[in-house]
């Protein structure tokens, strides 16, 4: 079992930083506790210490600005497109043994992704980009509706109101 101390609290906050903890997709609790070999009461009693309390959120913050970074490179470059090598391999059996028949390699292409592109645009310069269409009209509206009165006098009084 973990001895709780500086050091600790330091490898601890290095340890949620790089894996993350409970939140954003980070690692688990169970994850956490078995790494540095205790229980989950442990670390419920040790965030009662100030200290060890703020590492752990200091550990969150960084892996999650650390994931943040990535999944806007991710997007940027499924925006603009990439490539890569794709290498597969091929084995054949001799015998018992797999053995390798030969290895393919091959760049791929991966085409841009028009809905990324817009969503980085509105987002990273909202100023420049809008998501949303300005649509102006001139002259008469007309609603389609047919009034149908009684008389001359109610005829005058839909006249005028035509007329605001």
């Amino acid at each position: 079992m973990a001895k709780f101390n500086e050091q600790i609290i330091g490898e601890c906050e290095l340890w949620v930083s790089e894996n993350g903890l409970m939140e954003y997709g980070g690692a688990k609790l169970k994850d956490f506790c078995s790494h540095f070999n205790i229980d989950p009461q442990t670390y419920y009693n040790w965030l009662e210490n100030s200290v060890f309390s703020n590492a752990i959120k200091k550990g969150k913050e960084r892996f999650k600005n650390g994931l943040e970074r990535n999944v806007v490179s991710s997007l940027a470059r499924s925006a603009i497109g990439y490539e890569y090598e794709q290498v597969s391999s091929e084995y054949y059996m001799e015998g018992k043994k797999k053995k390798l028949k030969k290895e393919v390699r091959k760049n791929v292409r991966v085409e841009p992704n028009v809905g990324a592109g817009i969503f980085l645009l509105t987002n990273l310069a909202p100023d420049r980009w809008k998501n949303k269409q300005n649509t102006e009209h001139s002259g008469e509206v007309s609603t389609g509706l047919t009034v149908v009165v009684k008389n001359q006098e109610e005829a005058d009084l839909i006249n005028k109101l035509k007329k605001f």
